[in-house]
């Protein structure tokens, strides 16, 4: 008789130790439905900001679909030539002094819009960007010597077998919705030489300005520092 006692006993027990879960799992399950949602739309430390120790993301255009870059060192601008920036960023000259260490690769183009204000679905920063100049001289552009670098976004024209290296800067001003928006559409870099040949862009101008980031290639996620 107390043999079987001992076995209900146990069987209760399990019971017990079975139900004590799944009320800490449903327990769970409330706490963090109630929990308030974060928006999921933005990339991570695309800003900057405490606690991203200087790696965050934007996105560019590259051969017809959008790519995530992953940035992981402050910007490089070296005088000269002669910059009016805080930034010591100048477009109209190509740069004379390259970073100190790290290869320089192909070109990042920056788009410029002039002039109106582009859909936000196609804009990679706005205000400001991790590890991006704040600022830009662009007086030899017909622009202001301290400028603030507003909407822009980006077009590369290799993903550089994604590793980690030096981009250079190059500035194309794009004068309207409608050429903006054609490149855009396209999401490659023949379609800003297509919209420089046309008049709907300025003629592109070299920086000494140098951005250090990696593509990110198939399987990598941008997540941030944790």
């Amino acid at each position: 008789m107390s043999n079987s006692r001992n076995v209900l006993r146990s069987h209760l027990g399990a019971i017990s130790v079975i139900v004590a879960v799944a009320l800490v799992g449903v327990m769970i399950t409330s706490a963090l439905a109630l929990r308030p949602r974060t928006a999921s739309t933005g990339l991570p430390c695309r800003t900057g900001g405490h606690g991203c120790i200087h790696i965050g993301f934007t996105r560019a255009w590259f051969n017809g679909h959008g790519v995530h870059l992953e940035y992981s060192h402050r910007f490089f601008c070296a005088q000269p030539p002669s910059s009016g920036a805080g930034s010591g960023c100048e477009a109209g000259a190509a740069a004379m002094k390259s970073p100190p260490s790290g290869p320089v690769v192909s070109s990042i183009y920056l788009l410029q819009p002039l002039g109106f204000v582009p859909p936000a679905s196609t804009v990679m920063c706005r205000v400001s960007c991790i590890d991006q100049p704040r600022t830009m001289d662009l007086s030899r552009m017909g622009g202001d010597s301290n400028m603030a670098l507003s909407a822009r976004s980006f077009v590369i024209e290799d993903n550089e077998h994604f590793q980690s290296t030096w981009w250079p800067v190059v500035v194309v001003g794009v004068k309207s919705l409608v050429a903006w928006n054609k490149i855009a559409s396209a999401k490659t870099i023949h379609a800003v030489d297509a919209c420089q040949a046309s008049g709907g862009c300025r003629h592109e101008k070299e920086s000494n300005a140098f951005l250090f980031f990696q593509v990110l290639g198939p399987g990598m996620s941008p997540q941030g520092p944790a």
